[in-house]
């Protein structure tokens, strides 16, 4: 004697069933990729974030250079202005 057990789906139920997980799957893989870009542009904005913050040690340490500079000029010239195209320092009127 055998018996079937349980009531056989239909074809177009079992067909929802294997779109819907086909989806499903779909869906998961699209979410994987959205995961790996973020993963990427967070790397790129670390990235950038440091270049960005070695660029402001620069430029920080060419203001200090600057300042520097202009004491030295100061101290051998004295008060005035660098005409660079002339090479001439012009003292200020005080």
């Amino acid at each position: 004697m055998s018996e079937e057990i349980g009531k056989e789906f239909e074809q177009e139920d079992v067909e929802l069933v294997r779109g819907l997980q086909s989806q499903y799957a779909t869906n998961t893989a699209q979410i994987g990729q959205v995961e790996v870009e973020l993963h990427i542009l967070n790397k790129r904005l670390k990235d950038l974030t440091e270049y960005r913050e070695n660029l402001f040690n620069t430029y920080d340490d060419l203001q200090k250079q600057e300042q520097e500079l202009v004491q030295k000029l100061n101290e051998k010239y004295g008060d005035g202005v660098l005409d660079l195209d002339s090479g001439r320092f012009i003292p200020s009127n005080t």
